[in-house]
């Protein structure tokens, strides 16, 4: 069972690295579950409650600070609150229309227009959508990391018990 807990653990670990860079996947909650499943799998001896109760912080922190860094890179580069929604917005859009990576284009695009039509300069509406692309790419850096958190966390117990 502990080597169908590692393979398992890895999928789910994979799918969580591509969750990072696709916004329709939940990358961190995605390697959570395969940590939840590794250690179900593996009777709890090898991954135990310690290791599900990091990996769920982990996710909850990852979704949190996605929006965060997105928010807070807008609002240091001079981001209206309408700014931030039309980023918010035209990151969903964005996802539709160019996949996978249309969200990063939307957020900005998104930016500069609720920017624009809210009466401000391009030179200020460009300025918050390049903080918004900014704060997209720090977000996503912080979900990488974590998930190599969790790899490293998981993964030498999980090979150690083969």
């Amino acid at each position: 069972m502990n080597s169908l807990a590692l393979i398992l653990f890895m999928l789910f670990l994979l799918a969580g690295g591509a969750g990072v860079v696709l916004p329709f996947l939940p990358g961190v909650p995605l390697a959570a579950i395969g940590v939840l499943f590794a250690a179900w799998l593996g009777g709890f001896q090898v991954l135990g409650l310690r290791e599900i109760l990091i990996a769920a912080l982990l996710a909850a922190l990852s979704l949190v600070l996605d929006y965060l860094t997105t928010v807070v890179g807008a609002r240091l580069y001079g981001a209206s609150t309408r700014g931030v929604w039309g980023a918010v917005i035209g990151a969903v859009v964005g996802v539709f229309f160019f996949p996978p990576f249309g969200f990063l284009l939307g957020a900005g695009v998104g930016a500069i227009g609720a920017e624009l039509i809210t009466g401000r300069p391009w030179r200020e509406a460009g300025r918050a959508g390049l903080g918004t692309l900014i704060g997209s790419l720090g977000g996503m850096a912080v979900k990488l990391l974590l998930i190599l958190a969790l790899a490293l966390m998981c993964l030498p117990p999980l090979i150690a018990a083969l």
